[in-house]
């Protein structure tokens, strides 16, 4: 899958998530905004399997919440 990548204001860079296709910024770094988060093992898991790069913070959300109520990832 082939995502766009352009510099960002700021430290990180502008992505496109690939599942939603809304811009965001990834600071590429142990800094980022999804270092806040606890991520389960089954989502990072997911994750690895379908994606070359970063979700945006909406979607990552979304997959902790169904990986918290037993759906399906």
């Amino acid at each position: 899958m082939t995502h766009s990548i352009e510099p960002a204001s700021g430290n990180g860079k502008t992505l496109r998530c690939p599942i939603c296709r809304q811009q965001f910024t990834c600071a590429l770094s142990s800094t980022c905004w999804c270092s806040t988060r606890t991520v389960p093992t089954k989502v990072k898991e997911y994750l690895a399997e379908q994606y070359a790069k970063c979700i945006c913070s909406t979607c990552l959300d979304r997959l902790i919440e169904e990986a918290g109520t037993g759906e399906s990832a």
